[in-house]
């Protein structure tokens, strides 16, 4: 018996020799194919740990390899500098993000402090595809059909498996928050990991994964505030469960142990607040404590929509939804979806809940909307997994079950593509951020601007473009002395014009862009590379770098211009800094115009110093953008300028050299990687700026519907909402942040009435630190618009475009021929009829 025979024994008592016999060679045959149990153990570890290792290992090479490499405007840097100093982050504080962010700096001594951290983003991010990963396994193993074969349940779960983590990794959204220090990345991660442990509870009924749990949701609640809305979710599966839980005290105890355990990175508040070198300093009374911690200053954009808004906001959802995943992939979802409540309800209540709650949130949110989407998007990429089972299954059923090779091969063309193809699309689109060095080259631009100079500026700024130069001040020590500008911070309690007055006596003050509330003060804007330099008006003693000496119409004098480059490629834009002047008062509007090549730019009179605003003999400083058109062949163009009386209907001015244009450089047009299809501009309704593209819009009043432009004018009752979806295309990545206006004008061309709003309700940003919009996407962008109650009766025109968030000037109209054409899209008349 101790040697294991006694079967055998029995056996021989009842037997014949030569079953004896034939028992004990089968025995010994068993003995030999076993392996020792250790070894057995360790190809079992092998097997289990091998894949989501390798499934790390390749998606942190990729976001590596497209990682931003140094800062970025605005928070990214600030999630950089922080850490390393050990301050205090904006609401709500990110303590758990500063100190696992601090500790990466510290193990990881590679390049400098702002790259390393964008890295930490993709190891992160890598890690929550991985967790998505593991817990579209565990689903999986417990959903498979005995019907497919042994084999087939053993491979086909890593498969699907691996389509849902590689399906969230390759995402544009979640690529983007892993290629740049962010903290939105760990939120992320922390939700999917609080998905997989308890789908890993459910599926072992060990309670450490449990306990494992609740550590983490502890370590959560000190990040940040987005990953508990996910606790109605675990509450009532964990319920559903093990409906008996309360009664188990020792269970609850561990469970209050783990979670206090998680919670203690709070205590960096009150612990390193008083002393912080940057942040607030009051976080050790309870008041500033818990008002950093819920950001009650942030919370006037939480549930901006209302009810009537919900058949927007899912279309809303939809569009973006539709850029994040192939529709095979969605489809995969649905069918995941499908087959997880009919043979899983307690994992679907997991994820149905945990996606419903975060969506219904996030959807109605205008702050950090694409951020706070990660979350959902992994809770529908392990739908995604499933999905992909339930496929792989009906088509190896179908299939002969004999042949091995064509199953194995239909199962991975069926799932492995889409992925793969997601990720080149990415690629070819410019997701990457290793070589967008904007910020970077800002930062070297105040320091080869102001160093050495002892001049005393003031240089007044924005967050975005302060956090670049803290990043090099507090980790590279590379500060900016105050001897030569003194770093001010603009805010919505500070507004830009107020800080002007502030510090007009301190020094010159500088700008990092053009703010047209501070030209309406009364001040003007001069461009100096840049930056621009508020002075006092009447403006002299600015001298341009190339003289010209023109007049036109004997009235306005062109002193001279700025150039910085006459080398473009086709579809950016040149930049020409105009020095003019007047005698006398003008008063009539008179506008310049350039000619490239047979291209003419017109530029509308949208925020600038126009000329009935010059005063005598002073000199005025504007800044022009000239496009050049993505079809315009490589090669050496001339560059004209020419004048305009736009009041008095006269479309050229003669010059002082007797002509109604001076050629003033030589332009070279270099070919662009990238370019939009000549078909795609064509049937646009409108081509922004070489930018954005208005692919199509489409109004509706109650059932009546037109479609952009029209002729025949839309009917609406006052008071009655008007629904208009606009589609927009990226045409190449977008410079700024851009706001969407919809106005209606009455029959004069005046401003009637209007909404004017961040695309998708503000989903979507073209701009947001970096450059959100990739070429080639296409974003579904609807707006409700209630007609005001007592709007007079009678014909208007609905007018539609785009202008930069802080310049506010309007994006130029270009035409086919790549010439400016005004700067606003007309879409076509509006009748409204009285109550």
């Amino acid at each position: 018996r101790r040697l294991g025979l006694s079967p055998l024994c029995g056996r021989m008592r009842s037997g014949s020799y030569g079953d004896v016999q034939r028992m004990t060679e089968e025995r010994k045959k068993a003995d030999s194919e076993s392996q020792p149990f250790s070894q057995l153990e360790t190809a079992e570890r092998l097997w289990a740990t091998l894949p989501p290792v390798i499934l790390f290992l390749v998606i942190f090479i990729l976001y590596a390899s497209t990682a931003a490499r140094g800062t970025l405007f605005g928070d990214p840097s600030e999630y950089q500098f922080i850490p390393a100093i050990l301050g205090v982050a904006h609401p709500p504080g990110y303590a758990f993000y500063t100190l696992l962010a601090k500790l990466w700096q510290t193990l990881v001594p590679v390049g400098t402090v702002a790259s390393r951290t964008n890295l930490l983003a993709g190891a992160v991010g890598s890690w929550g595809a991985v967790a998505v990963y593991l817990t579209a396994l565990d689903l999986s193993r417990r959903l498979v059909r005995e019907a497919i074969g042994a084999g087939a349940r053993r491979v086909l779960p890593l498969c699907v498996a691996g389509l849902a983590g590689l399906s969230l990794a390759v995402a544009p959204d979640y690529w983007q928050h892993s290629i740049h220090s962010n903290a939105h990345i760990v939120s992320a991660a922390l939700a999917a990991t609080h998905v997989w442990l308890l789908v890993r509870w459910w599926v072992t009924g060990n309670d450490r994964w449990l306990a494992g749990f609740s550590l983490c949701l502890g370590l959560a609640a000190t990040h940040h505030p987005i990953t508990l809305m996910g606790v109605p979710a675990y509450g009532l599966f964990i319920l559903v469960v093990r409906p008996r839980i309360m009664r188990n005290w020792r269970l609850l105890l561990l469970l209050a142990v783990a979670l206090l355990a998680g919670l203690t990175p709070l205590l960096y508040y009150p612990l390193r607040s008083p002393t912080a070198p940057f942040g607030s300093n009051d976080l050790s009374t309870w008041q500033g404590f818990w008002g950093h911690l819920t950001a009650s200053g942030l919370r006037v954009n939480l549930f901006h929509f209302g009810l009537a808004d919900q058949l927007d906001r899912a279309q809303v959802f939809w569009s973006l939804l539709r850029l994040q995943f192939p529709i095979p992939i969605i489809l995969f979802v649905l069918l995941g979806a499908i087959r997880i409540v009919r043979a899983a309800p307690r994992p679907t209540l997991l994820i149905g809940a945990f996606l419903a709650v975060h969506l219904l949130f996030t959807l109605n949110t205008v702050q950090d909307v694409m951020a706070y989407l990660l979350l959902p998007f992994a809770g529908l990429a392990i739908l995604a997994g499933v999905g992909g089972l339930a496929t792989a299954e009906v088509v190896l059923r179908l299939l002969p079950g004999d042949r091995v090779r064509v199953r194995a091969a239909v199962v991975l063309i069926l799932l492995v593509p889409w992925p793969i193809a997601q990720a080149a699309l990415n690629l070819s689109r410019g997701i990457s951020l290793h070589d967008f060095v904007a910020a970077e080259e800002w930062v070297s631009a105040v320091h080869r601007r102001f160093d050495g100079q002892e001049e005393g500026a003031v240089l007044l700024s924005d967050w975005e473009h302060l956090t670049p130069l803290w990043v090099h001040a507090y980790t590279q020590g590379e500060e900016v002395s105050g001897s030569d500008v003194d770093l001010i911070y603009v805010s919505t309690a500070n507004p830009w014009p107020e800080s002007v007055w502030t510090h007009i006596e301190d020094g010159a003050i500088y700008l990092p862009d053009y703010r047209p509330s501070i030209r309406d003060a009364g001040f003007r804007l001069v461009p100096e590379g840049d930056f621009y330099q508020v002075l006092a008006p009447p403006v002299v003693g600015v001298e341009p770098s190339i003289v010209l000496d023109v007049w036109f119409d004997e009235r306005v004098h062109i002193l001279g211009y700025d150039l910085p480059t006459t080398d473009v490629r086709a579809g950016d834009h040149l930049v020409l800094d105009l020095y003019q002047s007047t005698s006398e008062p003008i008063d009539g509007i008179w506008m310049p115009y350039a000619r490239l090549g047979q291209v003419e730019a017109r530029w509308t009179t949208d925020s600038r110093l126009l000329t009935n605003q010059w005063l005598a003999d002073e000199i005025v400083v504007e800044r022009y953008e000239i496009p050049v058109p993505f079809m315009l062949p490589p090669g050496e163009y001339p560059l004209q300028l020419g004048y305009a009386d736009l009041t008095g209907g006269r479309a050229e001015l003669t010059s002082s050299w007797g002509e109604e244009m001076v050629e003033i450089a030589t332009v070279t047009v270099l070919p662009n990687s990238y370019s939009p299809a000549e078909s795609i501009l064509e049937r646009s309704l409108a081509n922004l700026d070489n930018q954005i593209g208005l692919v199509s819009a489409r109004a509706r009043a109650s059932w009546e519907t037109r479609r952009g432009p029209w002729d025949d004018p839309l009917v609406i009752q006052a008071g009655k909402p008007l629904h208009l979806t606009l589609a927009w295309r990226a045409l190449a990545s977008p410079r700024e942040g851009h706001t969407v206006f919809i106005h209606l004008l009455d029959s004069s061309g005046r401003y009637v009435f209007g909404h004017d709003y961040t695309p998708l309700g503000g989903a979507c940003p073209t701009y947001l630190w970096f450059p959100k919009w990739l070429p080639g996407q296409i974003l579904t962008d609807p707006y409700r618009l209630d007609m005001p109650a007592d709007l007079p009766a009678g014909e208007y025109w609905l007018e539609v475009g785009m202008y930069g968030m802080t310049s506010l000037r309007r994006l130029p109209v270009v035409d086919l021929a790549g010439s400016l054409a005004g700067d606003r899209v007309i879409l076509g008349p509006v009748r409204v009829e009285g109550p």
